[in-house]
């Protein structure tokens, strides 16, 4: 096993600006090595390969303790390391597809679509903040403390409950509610588990809201293409009423 050859193998296999975790390469390298004990001497050796890719300064630069990212630009045009991928990928979820994260408040509803201007902060909960704050100029966010341990089967109802509990939106509350219902639907959210979650980890008052919201739900459901007609009415009225 050539470890200089896997390593930059792997570093120019990544989209320029796309940030490099020495754990990624680790992974990567394991694919690779015979036995245990290989891949720990291999550990040993990967940073120094690393440093020694940024010294001679052709395509590798170091964002910070155990980042890096392809730059192959010339310095004066620069392009940096891509910050959304770096934050996702150090507070959301990783290469390997484990989620230990997810967005939350604001942010979240204007991803789905449902607010127009971006906020100027994202907050995100995350079960990584262990992981040391990383530092952005062009982007502002929060870590926070998520309910609970944050999974792959469960972020999508923490986010759920997360708007449930903080009524973020104002306005058409029918509008909101079938939104909600149609993220639900969409990624197969079983309503006795976010039930579940709520009387596990969230308050009384949030318990309430969701046996709200579910009510809301089935009635969504059942009156479900006259409420788009509504839907659409209203949206057609809003855009005469702006001309």
């Amino acid at each position: 096993m050539n470890l200089t050859k896997l390593v930059q193998t792997y570093v120019l296999n990544q989209n320029i600006g796309s940030p490099i975790f020495i754990s990624d390469i680790m992974h990567y390298i394991e694919q690779f090595a015979d036995d245990q004990k290989m891949c720990q001497q291999a550990r040993k050796n990967v940073n120094v390969i690393l440093m020694r890719m940024v010294k001679d300064g052709n395509y590798l630069k170091r964002f910070g303790t155990g980042v890096y990212y392809r730059d192959d630009m010339d310095p004066a045009e620069e392009i940096g390391i891509d910050s959304i991928e770096l934050i996702n990928r150090t507070y959301i979820e990783d290469k390997r597809g484990n989620v230990f994260g997810y967005l939350t408040g604001a942010a979240f509803l204007h991803k789905l679509e449902f607010i127009e201007n971006s906020p100027s902060e994202m907050i995100i909960a995350t079960n990584a903040k262990r992981n040391g704050n990383i530092e952005t100029t062009d982007i502002k966010f929060k870590l926070v403390n998520p309910p609970t341990t944050v999974t792959r089967e469960n972020y999508r109802y923490l986010q759920m409950l997360d708007l449930i509990k903080n009524d973020l939106i104002h306005g058409n509350n029918l509008q909101y509610s079938f939104a909600l219902t149609h993220f639900m639907n969409e990624y197969h959210l079983k309503e006795a588990k976010l039930v579940a979650l709520a009387v596990d980890f969230y308050s009384q008052k949030v318990v309430l809201k969701v046996a709200e919201f579910i009510s809301n739900k089935v009635y969504l459901e059942e009156q479900k293409d006259e409420i788009i007609i509504t839907l659409d009415t209203t949206k057609q009225k809003e855009l005469y009423e702006n001309d």
